[in-house]
């Protein structure tokens, strides 16, 4: 896959298949656009390209910078997995917000990005005053460009899109965030030195710093996850949090203990999978106390394992 980060280093010789959009997280609706795309490339012979951005449009609108289920470089991996042959990462600015739709179609997408086929989720609007639609592409530009729309993806009868998953992630609720991501969210990372008082309690723990520090992360609490680290893949319980029982360092901490590994992995990458939520994070008035709890959570993480494994057997 051929990435581009500004318009003027677009370099396309091949007709294409284009869709636009922030497609952070991945999410089952989007991934109904992008395979559609692909449909639509494969039937026609045409290479595809996805228009994506690499700043949130709510980041320019509010000024604030949101935090993504997918940053950039997480997104990037994705797209080239799901077989896209170009990717153009565009910060979103005034140049795109100020653009009119004619001259978004015009200039890039049938001049610079050689598009015969647009492929859009339902609410899908671009250009200035988001004018572009593909009501607009079919009335604007019937012979030159042919416009595709795809239909909402539901999951339990609910829409399924970013803010939803964002929802269901900050209160909690990942089995449900998970269903519509098609896959269980992850935060990646590397680890480094903690304070050693896991260790200390029996508990030792891998200490996480992100890989990007603009990660959505979940409600803090603990949850049991899926770790994947050089040495391979085990279970794990991840506490997201303060760590209000052992010092009172301000910022969130992500340590994870690893079921049945014990090794040094400091320094290496860590990729993080959740499954479900535990329980929140709490204080505790003593390691003793703060033990036996961890205690508690291993046993309901292992009974918790057991019944997915003998489920996933009789099915």
């Amino acid at each position: 896959m051929k990435c581009f980060y500004s318009f003027d280093t677009v370099q396309i010789d091949s007709d294409t298949a284009v869709t636009i959009g922030m497609f952070d997280g991945l999410h089952l609706g989007h991934l109904k656009v992008i395979e559609g795309c692909l449909k639509v490339a494969k039937d026609n012979g045409l290479k595809t390209c996805v228009i994506t951005f690499s700043n949130h449009p709510a980041d320019y609108f509010t000024g604030k910078r949101n935090e993504l289920l997918m940053p950039n470089q997480e997104k990037t991996v994705a797209l080239e997995a799901l077989g896209i042959d170009y990717a153009i990462i565009l910060p979103f600015d005034s140049y795109l917000v100020e653009l009119p739709a004619r001259n978004f179609i015009q200039d890039l997408l049938l001049t610079k990005f050689k598009a015969t086929k647009v492929v859009l989720g339902y609410d899908n609007h671009f250009g200035k005053n988001r004018e572009g639609s593909i009501s607009f592409i079919k009335t604007h530009f019937p012979v030159e460009l042919e416009a595709i729309s795809i239909d909402v993806a539901k999951v339990d009868e609910v829409i399924v899109s970013s803010s939803q998953i964002k929802k269901y992630l900050s209160e909690g609720e990942v089995a449900k965030a998970n269903a519509m991501l098609g896959q269980n969210f992850a935060v990646s990372g590397t680890v480094v030195h903690g304070n050693q008082n896991g260790r200390k309690i029996g508990f030792p723990t891998a200490n996480m710093s992100l890989n990007a520090d603009n990660k959505f992360i979940p409600q803090l609490g603990v949850y049991l996850c899926e770790v994947h680290i050089k040495a391979g893949a085990y279970f794990g319980l991840t506490n997201m949090g303060y760590r209000p029982t052992l010092n009172k360092d301000e910022g969130i901490h992500i340590e994870t203990h690893i079921l049945g590994f014990d090794g040094d992995i400091y320094g290496q990458g860590i990729e993080i999978k959740f499954m479900e939520k535990i329980r929140s994070e709490k204080r505790f008035d003593s390691f003793d106390e703060l033990k036996n709890q961890i205690t508690a959570d291993l046993a309901w993480a292992k009974l918790y394992l057991a019944q997915v494994h003998v489920t996933s057997q009789e099915n």
